[in-house]
């Protein structure tokens, strides 16, 4: 039974359950899109992670003090954010954390005068692209510029521009 969730801004302690959290989200990834060598989060170290800590805005959740889920995000060139490594351990799956953690980033970015929430993720995973539907995205476009195909996803804040450079904004961040 669950008594307590909490959402907070990771630290240095959280980094080895930040770690272990997403290879185990994003081993179904690669599991799904059959692409494992092309999923870098799976090849992420504990380095990789502090980094982000230290220089992304790395926001995890916990049910009774255990790390279930994590998310990065880090602000791009004309008031657009940059998702990354959402991850939510697949036995912590469908208890509604995902979209706990995405109002977080949500409200975290209406607080730094975010305008779009941006991410990718892969277009033939529809329970993912529908989570993303679901929780206030839209596909903006479709991108090939991996080893599989990518959506971008968006989530507008305030009213943009439909035609709106993302693809070029978010080229620039590394994910």
């Amino acid at each position: 039974m669950m008594d307590q969730i909490t959402l907070t801004r990771a630290t240095d302690a959280d980094a080895q359950d930040v770690l272990k959290i997403t290879k185990r989200a994003f081993d179904l990834y690669a599991r799904e899109i059959r692409k494992r060598e092309s999923v870098a989060a799976l090849y992420e170290t504990l380095s990789d992670v502090l980094s982000d800590i230290h220089n992304k805005n790395v926001f995890v959740a916990k049910i009774d003090g255990e790390t279930v889920g994590s998310v990065r995000f880090e602000l791009l060139s004309d008031g657009i954010a940059y998702l990354s490594r959402f991850s939510i351990d697949p036995e912590a799956q469908n208890l509604g954390i995902g979209g706990l953690l995405l109002e977080k980033v949500r409200i975290e970015c209406l607080s730094m005068g975010v305008r779009a929430i941006t991410l990718h993720t892969a277009s033939k995973m529809r329970s993912t692209v529908a989570f993303y539907l679901k929780n206030g995205y839209y596909i903006h476009s479709i991108s090939k510029d991996s080893d599989y195909i990518r959506a971008l996803m968006v989530n507008e804040i305030c009213e943009m521009d439909e035609m709106f450079d993302y693809e070029t904004v978010c080229a620039r961040a590394k994910h």
